[in-house]
């Protein structure tokens, strides 16, 4: 096969990027020397979606798509919504409260089209005002703000750690297997048009969420769709943690990879990766 020169390095306009370089780092470490990324698809084809990234060593060629798997529906959507609306009070109330203060907020409550200003003021009024004045250590659920569309759960206590800490409260999803098979099936048919010039072809799946995800439950998940064959438009599906950014780690959890791999812990697993 054609062995082409690396590309210049990407300008990493988006944040996947990184991770896909990290990557083929990892699995020119661990599988395959020699792997660089030479070809950037999706930026260069500007008529089409394309995939992300193609990777070469001296006889192999590897297509990689990326995507980023929510752990509960439109989570990155919620994500946004909470941080314009109070996320960023964590950070402005720092060194103003001599107590530790968890307010938990139900995960999808909070609504669009809101002048999200005013509710930051009334929050952070709530919070310097009438707080001081709730008991230690009790949780306090249902909690009613005037002029914040959502209720609270909050509890107040003594600690060496001080501040304003935000959380929201989940359900179990029990669709995440079917959501993500049906994001797979979508990014298998990008790859699939790879399939006559590339030796494999990988998915690579990231989350980020530390609370709600972990390498155990994106298994069963994958799994649970594809018992018996991927996509034909897949040979690999990879799992990028990314909840520690300056750590990523990833781990092959394509199920026909993995059901002949000896018995290993998932630290292990990194640094003895099935092919």
């Amino acid at each position: 096969m054609l062995f082409l020169e690396p590309m210049s390095e990407p300008t990493h306009s988006r944040p996947e990027d990184k991770v896909i370089e990290a990557f083929v780092m990892y699995l020119a470490g661990k599988l395959y020397p020699g792997l660089q990324v030479i070809e950037w698809p999706d930026k260069n084809n500007t008529r089409t979606p394309d995939i992300d990234a193609l990777a070469e060593t001296a006889d192999k060629r590897v297509a990689i798509e990326h995507t980023s798997a929510d752990s509960l529906p439109d989570q990155r959507l919620h994500n946004d919504r909470f941080m314009e609306a109070i996320g960023y009070l964590e950070e402005e109330l720092k060194g103003r409260i001599n107590y530790r203060l968890r307010v938990t907020i139900p995960f999808g409550t909070v609504p669009t089209g809101i002048p999200w200003n005013g509710v930051r003021d009334r929050l952070r009024s709530w919070i310097l005002h009438d707080v001081p004045h709730l008991p230690y250590d009790e949780i306090m659920h249902n909690i009613s703000v005037e002029g914040v569309p959502f209720l609270l759960t909050v509890q107040k206590s003594i600690s060496n750690t001080h501040g304003l800490f935000l959380a929201r409260s989940v359900i179990e999803d029990t669709d995440f297997p079917q959501r993500l098979q049906s994001q797979i099936d979508r990014k298998a048919l990008k790859l699939a048009k790879y399939r006559d010039s590339c030796d494999l072809l990988i998915l690579l799946i990231e989350n980020d969420d530390i609370a709600n995800m972990n390498r155990g439950i994106m298994i069963n998940a994958v799994e649970a769709a594809y018992c018996q064959y991927l996509p034909s438009g897949l040979d690999r599906i990879w799992y990028a943690d990314s909840s520690i950014p300056e750590s990523t780690q990833f781990w092959n959890i394509t199920p026909a990879s993995r059901a002949t791999m000896i018995a290993m812990n998932a630290m292990e697993e990194i640094e003895r990766p099935p092919e």
